[in-house]
């Protein structure tokens, strides 16, 4: 009988929780097999049962899936998402008891433009990927991550490319389309490898990988018209992800960012329905149902532990899990006490994460005072810029300046983001390297917020109209 407590290592065990003669907890009549808790012994049968059932009901908890609802299921061939894929699968059959009513679709992003291990030796897991989303049954589809880039410059693919299923049946698009669609996303690869290449830190790149892909994530849902997307985060994924979140600066969000519905988007919500399930939970699943999962390297595969915030984090959470089996537990019951303050207006959320901006705050606050520290850093004795690269102005104060701008400047790109965007973005070299409609969004937030200053005293206080 083998222990699955989160974190394990094989340590020693006190030698009558693994004794071959214990029985299950549940049933009490069968050999356990496997311990998911301290005391917790299961036989197959109810370990079956019991993971099934909490998967069953976190989605009827939350009530948020409703009969007949497309879903876009996020694949990434590991073993959470197998777990997911497979216990939906399992849902929707006819042997289910209290069959799932919602219509899934299944989607892998290939991230091979930013892995370079991936882009060489991962050409054999990306056709097995593709195989296991096909042997599903379900609408599947495979998409780069370089077209969130294709997509931010306003360069919309069409419904038919992007729902392309990979079935024989289905109509071909137009040669000319085509080929503008291949030379799109050929640069596009070089775009995103140009953006990747101008951030210094592994963490920075870290974020900016996981902006872009629920970003690409969350327009293919849109175009596609599914009102859902789910992921297949773990509670031990997520109570890494909510201390690496604080470490990075995003506290405002890890409510958002770790509980079971995420509502930053308008019109598409992303969920995570096994959020209650342990790693290693997830790892006996896949081992007692035979589900197979697909290895891919990431940007931090085969690097020291402290390479980035959320390798390192990732470590110390597994580390001290191995002898305080409690400890996601734990973080995760302490998440579940956070929220987010909802704000409304298009001007109050953060233009790359979508996220509710945590940067309006008094004078008197530690975020004003890194930034004072900041601009006096900046500002060289005596000299001060302000129009262009000369010292001096060429207007008179009163709008008569005629120096060209020269695109966003980062001050003013930081000015619409959070403050763990700000982090990302101040770690690149030249924020101009970002996806042109980002710019384009920031450019124009910019415009209406002081086209909105300089018509206020215009305007009608709709409390006293």
């Amino acid at each position: 009988m083998c222990s699955v407590q989160d974190g394990d290592t094989g340590g020693p065990l006190q030698k009558e929780k693994i004794s071959p003669g214990r029985k299950c907890m549940k049933c009490r009549t069968e050999n356990a097999i496997l311990i998911t808790r301290v005391n917790d012994a299961f036989c197959k049968a109810c370990f079956m049962v019991y993971v099934t059932h909490k998967f069953r009901a976190t989605i009827g908890k939350s009530k948020l899936v409703r009969d007949g609802e497309k879903v876009l299921v996020a694949y990434s061939g590991g073993p959470s998402s197998s777990c997911l894929l497979h216990l939906i699968t399992e849902g929707l059959s006819q042997r289910a008891h209290k069959k799932l009513r919602f219509i899934p679709g299944i989607i892998f992003i290939d991230e091979s433009a930013v892995l370079v291990n991936l882009e060489v030796d991962g050409v054999a897991e990306k056709d097995r990927i593709s195989e296991l989303m096909a042997s599903m049954g379900y609408p599947y589809q495979t998409r780069r991550l370089e077209e969130a880039i294709c997509l931010d410059q306003g360069q919309h693919l069409p419904e038919a490319d992007l729902s392309s299923l990979a079935e024989s049946d289905q109509a071909c698009v137009q040669s000319t389309d085509l080929a503008k669609q291949n030379d799109n996303l050929d640069r596009a690869r070089i775009e995103i490898k140009s953006l990747f290449s101008s951030i210094k830190s592994l963490t920075a790149r870290e974020d900016m990988l996981n902006r872009l892909r629920q970003r690409l994530l969350m327009e293919v849902a849109q175009v596609q018209g599914y009102s859902k997307v789910m992921t297949g985060h773990c509670g031990t994924r997520l109570a890494v992800n909510l201390l690496s979140d604080i470490s990075q600066g995003r506290g405002a969000h890890v409510a958002m960012d770790t509980a079971f519905s995420d509502t930053r988007y308008p019109n598409i919500m992303l969920v995570r329905p096994i959020r209650d399930f342990s790693s290693k939970e997830v790892a006996m699943y896949n081992s007692l149902h035979g589900v197979e999962s697909v290895f891919l390297p990431t940007l931090t595969t085969k690097t020291y532990e402290g390479s980035s915030i959320e390798h390192l984090t990732e470590a110390f959470v597994t580390g001290l899990q191995t002898d305080y089996p409690s400890t996601v537990s734990n973080i995760m019951r302490t998440g579940e006490k956070l929220s987010t303050e909802k704000r409304d207006g298009e001007n109050s959320h953060c233009a790359l994460c979508g996220a509710p901006l945590d940067t309006d705050v008094g004078a008197c606050s530690a975020l004003s005072a890194v930034e004072f520290s900041s601009l006096i850093s900046r500002t060289r004795k005596g000299k001060v810029t302000t129009c262009g690269d000369s010292t001096t102005c060429c207007g008179e104060g009163d709008g008569s300046c005629h120096t060209k701008s020269e695109g966003v400047k980062k001050e003013e790109v930081l000015s619409v983001l959070c403050y763990g965007c700000r982090m990302t973005v101040k770690d690149m070299v030249e924020p101009a390297a970002l996806p042109d409609k980002l710019l384009a969004q920031i450019s124009y937030r910019l415009r209406r917020s002081k086209m909105k200053n300089d018509i206020q005293d215009f305007l009608l206080d709709p409390e006293n109209s």
